[in-house]
């Protein structure tokens, strides 16, 4: 049976980083998979509990959790932080990762269910190159799957950037989101000063750990192409899983309404890979 633990924890700047670890309450040391949601979701949005239920049930320890900025508080699942959306940054969000890894390590979560030398990480989308990112720089990391991933995070053409500097903010329409939201400049500015350490092609030339690729060849929102070309930098091991029918969210929307066969298969995919370079030998 999957226990789900909630947490609360601070990173380095003091703000608040919610998530759940799950985990199969039998006494024994696990493999953590970490799982980044993307941009305008959250831990508790469409199919992301389930992804932390079904690898925890396949004998993972799983954490699932917010990112600071993601425009989520305290109430799970709900919108509610429209100024810190508006500062999220590809820095923050890295900072999150670092302060839950940090937590793992330190055994402040996880401490009597995890095997702390054995870490993995899966992402989606925006959270996939978050992933990318992390994997490329943070030894503790000794594997990764990314669903659907983006390879860049600045998407603007020069009238949009214009526009930016000009209003001081970037308005953004998402999702069934009622209220228009918004990136500050500040934003924008960080992105710009931090292409370097943003760039996924580099990140993934520079992954020395097992990296597995899928997408969804119908996915309208993310085209295949990015994460092609991720899949070619680099000399790591690394496979690509291009799943047939599949779109951005693999069939799945928000309510979650049961599992679909590409979310099936991604998960199956997940699993073998993790299980193959974890080696999910509990103890």
């Amino acid at each position: 049976m999957v226990v789900d633990h909630p947490f609360s924890i601070q990173n380095g700047s003091g703000d608040p980083v919610r998530g759940n670890l799950r985990f199969q309450d039998d006494g024994r040391r696990k493999p953590l998979i970490l799982i980044c949601h993307g941009f305008n979701t959250n831990k508790d949005w469409g199919p992301f509990p389930y992804c932390g239920e079904f690898l925890a049930d396949s004998g993972f320890a799983t954490i699932v959790f917010d990112f600071s900025h993601n425009g989520v508080g305290e109430e799970p699942g709900r919108f509610t932080e429209y100024s810190r959306f508006s500062k999220n940054t590809p820095g923050k969000e890295l900072e999150d990762i670092q302060a839950v890894l940090d937590a793992v390590s330190d055994g402040l979560i996880g401490k009597e269910c995890v095997d702390n030398t054995r870490i993995g990480m899966a992402g989606h989308s925006r959270g996939a190159g978050m992933s990318v990112l992390t994997a490329a720089a943070d030894s503790r990391i000794r594997a990764i799957v990314l669903w659907s991933t983006v390879a860049v995070f600045l998407r603007l053409n020069d009238e949009e950037r214009r526009r930016w500097v000009e209003k001081g903010y970037h308005p953004l329409r998402y999702g069934n989101q009622r209220t228009m939201l918004r990136y500050d400049i500040s934003v924008l500015n960080d992105l710009e000063e931090n292409r370097t350490r943003y760039d996924l092609e580099q990140g993934s030339r520079r992954l020395s750990v097992p990296a597995l690729f899928l997408h969804g060849d119908s996915d309208e929102i993310v085209p295949l192409e990015e994460t092609l070309l991720l899949y070619r930098q680099g000399k790591s091991r690394r496979d690509l899983q291009i799943i047939k029918g599949a779109d951005h969210t693999y069939g799945t929307e928000h309510p979650f309404r049961g599992t679909t066969p590409p979310l099936t298969t991604m998960l199956q995919l997940t699993k073998q890979w993790f299980e193959q370079y974890l080696e999910n030998k509990t103890t």
